[in-house]
């Protein structure tokens, strides 16, 4: 976690706000637990960026199993590292 995020990093989420990179970890941890060791996230085309900010379209589910939910994530980078992380879901389709 410390090569990729900033000591101070904060992660905005639907609904909750979340400061550091251990509590960043925490979370992903958290998600893992709750949806078993199958569930993958996986990229959606390639990360696009530039000057600071970038975003990453994605899509998660259980592996070889069907999408659960897709989302992008979007960064302010600062010297190398993630600085700032917006975790932006999509709503379901119906």
């Amino acid at each position: 976690m410390a090569d990729l995020f900033v000591d101070e990093a904060i992660m905005y989420e639907p609904t909750d706000i979340v400061r550091g990179p251990e509590a960043i970890s925490a979370v992903a941890g958290k998600l893992l637990e709750q949806f078993g060791p199958t569930f993958r996230f996986s990229p959606v085309g390639a990360a696009v960026g530039h000057h600071g900010p970038g975003s990453l379209r994605w899509q998660a589910g259980p592996d070889g199993g069907p999408v659960a939910v897709t989302g992008t994530d979007v960064v302010e980078v600062v010297g190398g590292k993630i600085a700032r992380l917006w975790v932006l879901l999509n709503p379901p389709e119906s």
